[in-house]
């Protein structure tokens, strides 16, 4: 069973405050059972830059931001850390112009 308390204090002390926990069956891929997310600033591979040509061109075309490679590599490396750290995967939720919704969830069976 995940510490979910302990993986809030980790992102807490890396400079990822607000993360919540949360629970069920989602219709986001890899995204079920138990998991906490929460809103970053799009960082590292999440920038528009670090994208493949055709997500910064779709990203700059759309009006809301948002489309971006959702592979969890893109994530920021801290993040990844502690997600293997404690056995988790890592679920880029959503994307907006500046932001992104990320969820550290147990491993889909």
């Amino acid at each position: 069973m995940t510490d979910w308390e302990s993986v809030k204090q980790e992102l807490r002390e890396a400079d990822y405050s607000g993360f919540k926990f949360e629970s069920g069956e989602t219709p986001v891929p890899g995204l079920s059972g138990e998991w906490i997310e929460g809103e970053i600033a799009r960082e590292g591979g999440l920038k528009r830059e670090n994208q493949p040509l055709w997500a910064r061109i779709l990203d700059t075309l759309s009006f809301s931001g948002g489309a971006v490679d959702a592979d969890p590599n893109h994530a920021p490396e801290s993040i990844r850390k502690i997600a293997t750290q404690y056995g988790l995967e890592v679920v880029i939720i959503s994307i907006s112009k500046d932001m992104a919704r990320v969820a550290l969830c147990d491993p889909s069976e």
